[in-house]
C-alpha cells in the first residue's frame, strides 16, 4: 500500500485529500506546516508528499528546499498543491527548487488523482532520484524574494478592494493597513539589506514605526552562556532589557524570549500581566506599557540560534490575522539568516547546542531523581490516606442505606433526593479511592514478569463489560495470539483501563468499534486499544496522563481521572512508553510499549 504526507494548515483541505487518498487506497499522514511534516516524514517515508505552500512556522518552499537537500527525503517526490502562489512565476520557483508537479487549487478530484499516479509512475519507470534543485542559495533567494513581493502586491491589490466592503471600525482597518504594510516592507527589506545586523534593525524599526509596537527586538543564542544577547531593536529597548537584566536559559524562564527560545515553540500571550510565568516581571511591563508580546524562534536548519519579540501596549492585540504576520515574519527573517551565515558558523552552533543539551540532560536526570523519590514518598501517604478514609466512608454508606430502606417513605421527596444524593457522592468518592489505591499499587508491588496472553485478558475485560452493560452493542476486534512479557496482574489492569475507557468513550457513538492489536512502528514492536467514540484534541495529549486531568467533563463521561495516570506508570515499570492519537469526534488510539 503506498503512502502520502500530506501538509496544509487548513483542516479541511487535509481532509478533502485524505479522503480522495484513502479511497484510492493510499495510507495517509498529516502535518500542519512545514516543521511537522520533515518529522513526519522522517518517522514514516512516504511514497509521495502533497504540500502546500502558505503555511506557519515553515512554508511550502523552505520545506521543498529542504526536503531536496536530504538525502533520506530527496528520492521521493514532491507534489505542490496552492490555492494562494498561482502565478507563473511562483511555478517556475517550485519546479527550479526540485517540484515534480504544480497543481491549482482547487483541482477535481479524478484529475487529481491521475496527476499523482502519473507522478509516481514516472518516478518508478525513471528508477533514479526525482528532480532535483537547478539553483543555488543566492538565485534561490532572490527568486523567493520576487515571488513574496509579488504575493503581497497581489495582496495589496486584493486588500484595496475589499476595504470598500468593510463595516468595521476605522481603527480596526487602519490596523489592518499598518500590518499589511509592515509585511511588505520587511520583505523589501529582505532584498535590499546586505548583512544580517542591517536586516536585523530595519526589522525592527518597521515593526515599531510601521506596525505600530510598542518595542521590537531580535536576540541571538550564545550557545556557551546560555544568554541571548539582544542585538537588534525600536523602542524602548535598554529600559526594558535594564529592567530584565541578562535572558538566560539556565534559570527560570521569565520573559518571551526565554520561553520561545527554551521551549522552541512561538510564544503569544494577550495579556503579559495576566501570565503566572512572568510574575516577577509583571510591575515592570506595567510600567514600560507592554500589554502584551510575541516571541518566534529563528532557526538555522534544525536549530534555534535566535528570536524576534514584539510587545503592544494594549491587550488582545494579536488577533489570528497578526498571529500569521508575526509567524511569517519570523519565517522570512529565519530564511535570510539562513543565507547570510556561513557553513563555520552553523558547525560551531551545532557543537555548543550539543554540549549545552548534554548539561540540560544532565539536570533534567537529577532532577528525575528527585521526583522519583517525592512521588515514592507521595504514594505512600495516598495508600494511607486511602486506608484511613475506607472506614468513615463505609460508615456513611452504611448509615445512608438503612436510612432510606427503612425510613425513605416517611421522608419528603426533597429529603429522600438529599440522601440519594449522600449516597451516590460516597460511592463515587469510594471508587476514586480504589483508584487511588490501584495508583500507589501499581508502583509499590512487586513484579513478576512472564509471558501473558494479552489477546485472553483483553477478552476476559470485554466480557466483563458485556455483562455490566448487557444494552450496549459494540463491534469489539481482538487480534489472535497477542502476548507480551510482563506481570499478569499490571497487565490486566491496565488492559482493563484501556479497554474500558474505549467502552465508555464509545457509549455515545451510534455504531462503537473497539479494537486491540500490535504492531510494528519504525521498527519497534507496539501493543494498541483503539476506538471510534469521542476521541479528543492533541493540543491537549500533554494532560492525558497527569491523574485528575480530564478532556471530557463529568457530565459527558463519568470517571475519576487515574485510569490512564495508572497505565502510565504500569508501562514505565515495565521499561516502556505509552502515546495516544485521537481526533475530535473520530476516536483516540493508546499505543505502549514493553522493555
Amino acid at each position: 500500500m503506498k503512502r502520502a504526507l500530506i501538509v496544509d494548515d487548513n483542516a479541511q483541505n487535509l481532509y478533502l485529500l485524505r479522503m480522495l487518498l484513502q479511497g484510492n487506497g493510499f495510507t495517509v499522514d498529516e502535518a500542519g506546516n512545514g516543521t511537522r511534516a520533515l518529522d513526519a516524514a522522517l518517522l514514516h517515508l512516504p511514497d509521495v508528499v502533497i504540500s502546500d505552500l502558505l503555511m506557519p512556522e515553515m512554508d511550502g518552499y523552505t520545506l521543498l528546499r529542504r526536503w531536496k537537500a536530504d538525502s533520506r527525503l530527496s528520492p521521493i517526490p514532491f507534489i505542490v498543491y496552492t490555492a494562494t502562489y498561482t502565478e507563473p512565476q511562483d511555478e517556475a520557483l517550485a519546479l527550479h527548487l526540485g517540484a515534480d508537479a504544480f497543481l491549482l487549487k482547487p483541482t477535481e478530484p479524478q484529475a487529481l488523482m491521475a496527476r499523482v499516479l502519473e507522478v509516481l509512475e514516472r518516478t518508478a519507470q525513471r528508477g533514479e532520484p526525482t528532480r532535483k534543485q537547478t539553483l543555488d542559495d543566492e538565485e534561490s533567494l532572490r527568486l523567493y524574494s520576487q515571488v513574496l513581493v509579488h504575493k503581497l502586491e497581489t495582496r495589496s491589490a486584493q486588500l484595496e478592494q475589499r476595504v470598500a466592503a468593510l463595516t468595521e471600525s476605522e481603527a480596526h482597518v487602519q490596523r489592518l493597513n499598518r500590518h499589511y504594510a509592515l509585511l511588505s516592507a520587511t520583505s523589501q527589506a529582505m532584498v535590499q539589506t546586505q548583512s544580517r545586523d542591517e536586516l536585523f534593525q530595519a526589522v525592527c524599526r518597521l515593526a515599531v514605526t510601521l506596525g505600530g509596537f510598542r518595542l521590537a527586538w531580535i536576540g541571538m543564542l550564545d550557545i556557551a552562556s546560555g544568554e541571548v544577547v539582544p542585538v537588534a531593536w525600536h523602542g524602548p529597548g535598554p529600559q526594558w532589557f535594564a529592567r530584565t537584566g541578562k535572558f538566560s536559559l539556565k534559570g527560570p524562564r521569565r520573559t518571551p524570549a526565554e520561553i520561545a527560545v527554551g521551549e522552541d515553540r512561538v510564544y503569544i500571550s494577550n495579556d503579559l500581566l495576566a501570565d503566572p510565568a512572568l510574575a516577577s516581571l509583571h510591575a515592570d511591563m506595567s510600567e514600560s506599557g507592554l500589554r502584551a508580546a510575541a516571541a518566534c524562534p529563528l532557526r538555522m536548519g534544525q536549530h534555534v540560534v535566535g528570536v524576534l519579540t514584539l510587545f503592544a501596549q494594549e491587550p488582545g492585540y494579536f488577533n489570528n490575522s497578526l498571529r500569521d504576520l508575526v509567524a511569517e515574519m519570523a519565517g522570512d527573517v529565519s530564511f535570510a539568516l539562513e543565507n547570510f551565515e556561513k557553513e563555520d558558523v552553523r558547525r560551531q552552533a551545532e557543537d555548543e547546542l550539543r554540549r549545552l543539551n548534554a548539561e540540560l540532560e544532565e539536570r533534567v536526570q537529577a532532577r528525575t531523581a528527585e521526583l522519583v523519590e517525592a512521588n515514592r514518598a507521595l504514594e505512600a501517604f495516598n495508600y494511607s490516606v486511602s486506608h484511613d478514609l475506607r472506614a468513615p466512608l463505609t460508615s456513611v454508606t452504611g448509615f445512608g442505606q438503612v436510612l432510606l430502606r427503612n425510613l425513605g417513605e416517611k421522608l419528603d421527596e426533597a429529603s429522600r433526593a438529599m440522601l440519594q444524593r449522600m449516597l451516590a457522592n460516597t460511592a463515587r468518592m469510594s471508587r476514586l479511592i480504589d483508584d487511588l489505591l490501584d495508583l500507589a499499587q501499581v508502583s509499590r508491588q512487586p513484579m513478576r514478569s512472564r509471558e501473558c496472553d494479552l489477546s485472553e485478558l483483553a477478552s476476559q475485560v470485554v466480557e466483563t463489560l458485556r455483562h455490566e452493560q448487557p444494552e450496549r452493542r459494540v463491534d469489539v476486534v481482538i487480534a489472535p495470539g497477542v502476548k507480551a512479557l510482563m506481570d499478569p496482574g499490571l497487565a490486566r489492569i491496565l488492559l482493563d483501563n484501556l479497554i474500558g475507557n474505549a467502552w465508555k468513550f464509545t457509549s455515545r457513538t451510534e455504531a462503537g468499534r473497539i479494537e486491540f492489536g500490535h504492531e510494528t512502528i519504525a521498527g519497534q514492536h507496539c501493543y494498541f486499544v483503539s476506538d471510534n467514540g469521542s476521541g479528543f484534541d492533541m493540543a491537549y495529549a500533554g494532560k492525558l496522563f497527569t491523574p485528575f486531568e480530564r478532556l471530557h467533563g463529568m457530565e459527558d463521561f463519568g470517571g475519576t481521572g487515574i485510569g490512564l495516570s495508572i497505565v502510565q506508570r504500569i508501562v514505565t515499570r515495565h521499561k516502556g512508553r505509552v502515546w495516544a492519537q485521537a481526533a475530535p469526534g473520530l476516536g483516540a488510539t493508546i499505543r505502549f510499549t514493553v522493555g
